[in-house]
């Protein structure tokens, strides 16, 4: 047995003959690695055959072979005769090849190189991109990674699902289709931490529950040191549990705003990097750097807010069928989900009240499930004590107008007077939450409490050194000399201090006060006598003159104001508040064309309305009405500075605040600023803005009063409060005549302008600046770049993005 098969031998020749019928192996050595002619490491059978080759066939076999190999290379294979099969042989070749080839590459010399063709397009060492290094290539996924987590741990915000109208255009017929579709919405931390909201008027009525049994226990446990040390580790334990759900519930939020961060500085840092990459010059300037850098990062931040307020215009603009429905509900006349929150917080608070005291008890104070929502003193008391508060002010304007002729002699009269008002829906809230069934007489020590805490009006002299130039001659030579010489000059500063209504029954109010002060709020007393006179339209921001005592805005007098006055459109229809009779129509006076109608109340008292200052009427006396029946337009005939309805309320013939005692639309705790959720709507078209001749002349009359005095209720020219000074500005421009009115007046006078369209000459609304019966409470006159010009204190240009006015922001309008 061989190597190439299995052989036979003679025994005595010694001879092999191979009868394997398998194809032999070839010696695949290089012929270099053989000495010549050396035939000892092959078979008997390989070196028999290799005698009998013909010189022809192995001429034939060396040609198949490479070039490169030398025809005086040694003879290495040979070929077996024609007996041996073709295939052994075709093997042999293929492999003969192979390897020589192999041989033929390592000894072939290099062909020397071509030269190449110089490309046109040239760079320079500093021109060749390089390679990134490895601060930039771990800034790179560092902020990859951070990313990724700022993504997923945003994924995992709590969220719900929101039924939201969507547009789409039809390709086939080009019209718009409209379809509801459910989308996911992340639930802002505010309400995720607020919780559902069907249960928050439970949760809010438990907390007042447990902060009135806390309040129980905190006036009985001195008798008993052992209730008052399980008291004290009880309230321990229960604010850590608040603590830690707290924390739970705020946990997702707190991860995001983390990673925000955390993403923001990582996405500057690998900026940072990819410019000291790019510009490799910079790394040996250490200033060129921290410039750089802190460049980068203030670009971020900037992106960042960007982001937020594209994000919060985004959820404003949103449709969604919450803001449907809240538009539905504002128009209902009776809020029944009032009264629903009303019972369960009250059965709430009953329940906790009733460990203390008894059943009898709580009915005896006058206070019930309906009682909640409404005032519960009666009608005459609820009426004195709105009109002694407002004439208890009008006097104090009274005084801080006639101080000049009260305090002469002085040679100047300094104001520094603040806002004097207040929301008498507050006013009333307040009783009736904390003195539930009052009487004026119980209440009036506490009204003038309350009044002393909120105004402090100080006549303070003083006296200044000045000097003034005299000429003197002297007699004797007639020589004229200037000389300075000092005199007193006197001063009266007239000081009034006005603290917010609203903040200081505030402070004189407990929990469960509060929660029934907010639930009176919106129910606005349920003693509506009268229903709405314009339908559903809520008109409480449309009054431009309270009931009750006011300086007159022609006498300049003290005047009972027996009505509110209620600036509408020309010809805005005007409904009968109830049933009755029209005992008058027709024109009286100073109330110009005016119509009376009476009837009977339930309990059989006599119920009068007067509606005044009427365009058209539509009735005639002795006509029947019914609630709701038009009855005539508004106008402003008789004592009128501009169209309103002067709306008069009778009991018995007794003069009520028809506040209190009609529907005035509105049944939520406040009034929702345009393009709010609730609010009215923002025209995409607010009308032309005010041309550049009519602004160059409305602001040259403005800048005229710069560093005049803020004075409440003065309308110039010495002195103004906001409302006076635009209306004087626009009076005496003859840009517009606006009358004089109030900064609720005058934004009635107005169409809602966004942000975005708003220009030079427009007028600029504020809200809650101090305590008032209306939204808007503040006006200046824009005047572009976020700058307006208004009476603050003194008359001076503001700049309207300070944490304060975008605090009080209410909206733009343009004048109609």
């Amino acid at each position: 047995m061989t190597k190439d098969g299995l052989v036979e031998q003679n025994a005595r020749t010694k001879e092999e003959t191979r009868i394997s019928e398998r194809e032999k192996d070839f010696d695949l050595r290089r012929s270099q690695d053989l000495p010549p002619q050396d035939n000892r490491d092959l078979s008997s059978e390989t070196r028999r055959k290799r005698k009998q080759l013909p010189p022809v066939q192995e001429a034939a076999s060396l040609e198949q072979q490479p070039e490169a190999v030398s025809s005086q290379e040694p003879e290495i294979y040979a070929q077996e005769p024609e007996a041996v099969k073709e295939k052994e042989i075709q093997h042999g070749i293929r492999y003969q090849q192979r390897f020589t080839e192999q041989e033929s590459s390592d000894l072939k010399p290099a062909e020397p190189e071509l030269p190449k063709k110089e490309s046109k397009l040239q760079f320079t060492a500093d021109e060749v991109p390089q390679e990134p290094g490895k601060k930039l290539t771990n800034a790179r996924r560092k902020a990859e990674r951070t990313s990724q987590k700022l993504e997923t741990a945003q994924q995992n915000l709590p969220a719900r699902r929101k039924l939201r109208l969507s547009v789409e255009s039809d390709v086939e017929t080009g019209k718009a289709k409209r379809r509801l579709k459910f989308e996911k919405e992340v639930v802002s931390q505010r309400d995720h931490m607020k919780g559902a909201k069907p249960l928050r008027p439970v949760k809010k009525g438990a907390n007042a529950a447990i902060g009135y049994a806390h309040k129980k226990i905190y006036e009985n446990e001195h008798e008993n040191i052992g209730i008052e040390a399980a008291h004290r580790s009880e309230l321990v334990a229960e604010g850590g549990l608040r603590a830690l759900n707290h924390r739970r519930k705020s946990a997702p939020y707190r991860k995001v705003s983390r990673l925000q961060k955390k993403a923001s500085r990582a996405s500057a840092k690998a900026a940072y990097q990819q410019v000291l990459h790019e510009n490799p010059k910079l790394k040996s300037n250490l200033l060129a750097r921290m410039w750089q850098k802190q460049k980068i990062k203030r670009q971020y931040a900037k992106a960042a807010r960007e982001a937020r307020r594209a994000g919060q215009t985004a959820k404003k603009t949103a449709v969604t069928t919450e803001k449907i429905a809240g538009r539905v509900a504002f128009f209902v006349k009776r809020h029944p989900i009032i009264f629903g929150i009303a019972t369960l917080l009250l059965l709430l608070f009953f329940l906790i009240s009733s460990v203390f005291t008894s059943c009898s008890s709580m009915g005896t104070g006058g206070l019930g499930i309906v009682a909640a929502s409404s005032y519960v003193a009666e009608d005459q008391d609820i009426n004195q004590a709105e009109l002694s508060y407002t004439e208890w002010e009008t006097d104090l304007q009274i005084q801080i107008q006639d101080a000049e002729a009260q305090h002469p002699g002085y040679d100047e009269y300094r104001y520094q007077v603040g806002n004097v008002g207040h929301n008498p829906f507050e006013l009333m809230g307040f009783l009736t939450a904390s003195y539930h069934g009052f009487t004026y007489e119980q209440i009036e020590a506490v009204l003038r409490e309350i009044f002393s805490e909120q105004y402090r009006l100080e006549f303070i002299p003083e006296t200044e050194i000045r000097y003034r130039t005299e000429t003197r001659v002297d007699p004797v030579t007639g020589e004229t000399t200037e000389e300075e010489v000092p005199y007193e000059w006197h001063i009266l500063n007239i000081r009034l201090t006005a603290n917010s209504f609203t903040d200081v029954i505030a402070g004189r109010m407990d929990n469960g006060q509060k929660e029934l002060f907010n639930i009176l709020m919106m129910s606005k007393g349920n003693r509506q006598y009268v229903a709405n006179i314009f339908g559903d339209t809520d008109w409480l921001p449309y009054v431009t003159s309270y009931y009750g005592y006011r300086v007159h805005p022609i006498s300049g007098g003290k005047d009972y104001h027996k009505a509110v006055d209620i600036g509408m459109p020309l010809g805005t229809e005007i409904l009968a508040g109830h049933d009755g009779t029209v005992t008058q129509a027709g024109e009286s006076g100073s109330y110009g064309l005016v119509v009376v109608i009476e009837g009977t109340m339930k309990d059989g008292r006599t119920l009068t309305t007067k509606y005044a200052h009427c365009s058209q009427l539509l009735v005639t006396p002795g006509q029947t009405v019914k609630q709701g029946d038009v009855i005539a337009k508004v106008g402003s005939t008789g004592n009128s500075t501009g169209p309103h309805l002067h709306l008069e309320v009778l009991v018995d013939g007794q003069y009520f605040n028809p506040l209190y005692f009609t529907d005035t639309g509105n049944h939520t705790a406040g009034t929702m600023a345009p393009g709010t959720p609730g609010g009215p709507e923002i025209p995409a078209y607010p009308g032309e803005p005010m041309g550049d001749g009519s602004y160059a002349a409305l602001i040259a009359e403005a800048q005229k009063h710069l560093g005049k005095p803020y004075v409440f209720g003065a309308s110039g020219p010495n002195s103004f409060d906001c409302s006076g000074f635009v209306c004087y500005v626009f009076n005496q421009s003859g840009v517009a005549n606006v009358g004089r009115t109030t900064a609720q007046g005058l934004y009635n006078m107005s169409t809602p302008v966004s942000r975005e369209n708003a220009r030079p000459g427009d007028l600029i609304f504020f809200t809650g600046t101090y305590s008032a019966g209306t939204p808007v409470t503040h006006i200046g006159i824009y005047i572009g770049n976020g700058q307006m010009i208004h009476a603050g204190d003194p008359v001076q240009y503001a700049s309207i993005d300070t944490s304060y006015w975008q605090q009080h922001f209410y909206a733009f309008g343009r004048l109609n």
